[in-house]
């Protein structure tokens, strides 16, 4: 046998190994990961860091696709969050590249009024708990760290994204990613639980979790979250099926409009349904042609029906024909104590999320603790006072009129986006008014700023090439479709 021979044999034993390797491993943290939930964060993570190395890009595709999921290790903090520390991470990675890049720091962090006001807002929630009146405690800090981690998203994102290229992946990635939490939110209505996949991936929920009464919350926290968080989906869905150039696009969209309808329906939330029919209404109207977009709305709306009633059957739907009293009580009970936080410290609040553990104080009664006043308004008067409630207002005005101005370009793709961000804001607006869900709801505040970041970025471009045309092709290059 020649030299050469013998390589070539070894070259190939050497293969064999190694791929028998790659095999062995990915059996092993595949077990390990189905065995222990920690250890499928971990595993997570370390894949998202490997991702990061090979190709940033995928870093930031990878963090869009979990949005949904938020695993909390059960370890001391700080530690236990760690989702939360990918998003600074994230924002670090990105003030690093564009650094090497040599592009300016301030006009990222400070180029616009939107940039402007979303700093001043976390100026405000962090002075209201720093300076207000109530007294502060863990949680509170931890809340406003979780407002730092959505900036985080919003201020990494205006600073990453680039082309319109990039934009159209991530529609489509939280729409693919949509109708997978869809589906398991299916497959829970169909077991009749919250299946043991679900305590697998939150173990801490076993004993959090009210007992089964048909809401899907499929792998978010809760029914209400799961309904807010798809109401900032379905927007972006609506606009999608009726976007002329991408077919699989309006694909995707149709599909996830489809199944995050149904899913919806499922949570069982009025308020998400309601402010759901309002984005509707009002989103309709921008969307062209009009008779191509009502008959996707239709077609969509019956085949999410038929949906409905296959896994679900004749039965169900009574709590969304009736509000109990026990709801209507307990939500005016929680409305007056926010009501009262607010008359006691009417400019900067009570501190931001620290009302949870000062309503009984103010209700006179040792009950459980409230997460929230199960509404916006008075959740952000409560806590931040006037100052915090019309600093967030302004903001929300400044971004909806952002939004109309996309929603009313002749560029399908911006119109796409203005009625995404739009409807995302109309949803959230509408069920705020019986709903609170940035605190105890990270992946909805996430996708929320994410949101904002995209109409900002897209509405930037569509100013600059009409304020000032780019002098040649390749200037022209960045945005276009």
């Amino acid at each position: 046998m020649t030299t050469e021979s013998v390589a070539v044999k070894a070259d190939r034993t050497f293969g064999k190994g190694k791929e028998l390797l790659i095999v062995a491993l990915a059996v092993s943290v595949t077990t390990l990961a189905v065995s222990d939930s920690s250890f499928l964060v971990v595993a997570v993570c370390t894949g998202l860091g490997v991702a990061a190395l090979i190709r940033f890009d995928f870093y930031v595709y990878g963090m869009v696709v979990l949005l949904p999921w938020y695993p909390l290790l059960d370890v001391r903090p700080p530690f236990r969050d760690l989702f939360l520390l990918l998003r600074f991470v994230l924002l670090a990675a990105v003030w690093m590249i564009r650094q090497r890049q040599g592009k300016p720091f301030k006009e990222w962090i400070w180029g616009n009024k939107l940039k402007r006001g979303a700093l001043l807002f976390a100026a405000v929630a962090t002075a209201s708990l720093l300076l207000g009146s109530g007294s502060s405690n863990i949680d509170a800090y931890r809340s406003l760290i979780r407002l730092y981690s959505y900036l985080a998203v919003f201020f990494a994102m205006s600073g990453w994204l680039e082309n319109r290229r990039q934009l159209i992946t991530i529609i489509k990635l939280l729409l693919a990613s949509t109708i997978a939490v869809a589906l398991f939110g299916f497959y829970q209505v169909l077991e009749n639980g919250y299946t043991s996949f679900y305590f697998h991936l939150y173990p801490a929920q076993e004993e959090g979790m009210p007992p089964w009464s048909g809401r899907i919350p499929s792998i978010l926290f809760h029914f209400n979250a799961l309904a807010a968080y798809l109401n900032l989906v379905l927007p972006f869905a609506l606009a999608c099926m009726t976007f002329p150039r991408d077919r699989a696009l309006r694909i995707g969209g149709f599909l996830s409009h489809t199944m995050a309808g149904a899913a919806l329906y499922f949570t069982g939330s009025r308020g998400g349904l309601l402010a759901y029919g309002g984005m509707l209404l009002i989103a309709i109207w921008y969307l062209t042609p009009k008779r191509t977009a009502l008959f996707s709305v239709v077609l969509s709306a019956v085949l999410a029906a038929a949906l409905v009633l296959s896994l679900q059957g004749g039965g169900g739907g009574g709590r969304l024909q009736e509000v109990d009293d026990f709801t209507q009580e307990s939500r005016l009970v929680l409305w007056g104590a926010a009501v009262m936080m607010f008359s006691s410290h009417p400019i900067l609040g009570v501190g931001y999320g620290n009302s949870p553990p000062l309503y009984n104080a103010y209700l006179g009664s040792n009950g459980t603790e409230a997460l929230h006043a199960h509404n916006m308004y008075l959740q952000f008067l409560a806590e931040t006072g006037i100052v915090g409630f019309l600093v967030f207002c302004v903001l929300m005005v400044a971004f909806a009129r952002m939004a109309l101005k996309l929603a009313r370009q002749p560029d399908p793709f911006v119109r796409l986006v203005g009625v995404g961000v739009g409807g995302a804001l109309a949803t959230t607006l509408i069920h705020g008014l019986v709903d609170y869900p940035f605190n105890a709801n990270p992946q909805f505040g996430a996708l929320f700023w994410l949101v904002l970041a995209l109409g900002m970025l897209t509405f930037q471009d569509v100013h600059k090439t009409t304020a000032l045309p780019p002098a040649d092709d390749e200037q022209a290059v960045g945005w276009q479709y």
